[in-house]
């Protein structure tokens, strides 16, 4: 299923609406007992697609496998450097993934920044202390999901901050305090939001 139909957000809104501060996945145990499973997608050439469909978390402990994998999709591209992301913010994503799992929408979490090397952030416009120099942050989107309801997905997570960014078509979602913003992407460079295939 490649987007989510006009009847299936109202009914994932009503949702949202009925469980107060947190989806349901993020509000009971049993979801974050459960193997912690990410699938994303990245465009890292003009046309070049990556994927990664892994655990990275079972059983109390890290995968490591699979978090390596993660981590890897999770690269500055421009410099090809991948680092250790940030455990907290990966659950973040897993807990977007898990609400549209839990309703039986499948779709994967199409990336377009994790970790930016100094120089890559400022080409893209990044604030001098963003959490994406240390791993800690994910632009993104989900192909067919409006911006405005993953903004509310992930403050309902309260793992962090939030940013939308509509005009260029994604949400920023970080490990750090908890904010919200709407931003305008300062990039030199500007490009259009990569469609998955």
């Amino acid at each position: 299923m490649s987007t989510v139909n006009r009847r299936q957000f109202l009914l994932l809104s009503l949702g949202l609406m009925v469980t107060g501060t947190q989806p349901a996945c993020a509000s009971t145990s049993t979801f974050w007992d459960q193997p912690r499973r990410l699938w994303l997608k990245r465009e890292v050439r003009k046309g070049v697609w990556e994927e990664v469909n892994e655990i990275y978390h079972q059983s109390g402990h890290l995968q490591w496998s699979g978090y390596e994998r993660i981590c890897r999709i999770l690269r500055d591209i421009h410099t090809d450097t991948a680092v250790q992301m940030s455990h907290t913010l990966l659950d973040i994503l897993c807990g977007i993934q898990g609400w549209f799992s839990m309703h039986a929408i499948h779709l994967p979490i199409i990336v377009t920044s994790g970790y930016r090397s100094e120089k890559t952030n400022e080409d893209a416009g990044g604030v001098r202390d963003s959490a994406h120099l240390r791993g800690g942050a994910c632009d993104l989107y989900v192909e067919g999901v409006p911006v405005e309801y993953l903004k509310d997905l992930a403050l309902y997570l309260q793992g962090g901050g939030v940013g939308i960014y509509p005009d260029s078509g994604f949400v920023h979602v970080d490990d750090g305090n908890l904010r919200t913003w709407r931003g305008v992407v300062k990039k030199r460079n500007a490009i259009q939001k990569p469609k998955p295939r």
